[in-house]
């Protein structure tokens, strides 16, 4: 079973997911983009990653959603910390 969420925070955009693992378990992925206020502008992809912690495997795909959007979360207290 795949779970996808997204959230919207400032200026960016957060994609979530977990995966089923193959032997059981759940992996988590990660997606953020910096959203442009100017509609003919993509999105710009900040960071990326499929497969969080190093494919740990989580017991519960609840767990796994919740570690992808606080990672996505981190993302982008960091941008803006960098951005001062």
């Amino acid at each position: 079973m795949t779970i996808l969420q997204q959230r919207d925070v400032g200026g960016f955009r957060i994609y979530a997911g977990t995966f089923e693992a193959h032997g059981g378990g759940f992996t988590a992925a990660v997606e953020v983009h910096r959203m442009h206020a100017e509609p003919d502008l993509l999105p710009e992809v900040v960071f990326s990653n499929d497969s969080l912690s190093k494919g740990h495997r989580f017991n519960a795909s609840d767990a796994a959603l919740k570690h992808a959007m606080d990672v996505g979360h981190q993302v982008i207290r960091l941008r803006e910390v960098v951005s001062l």
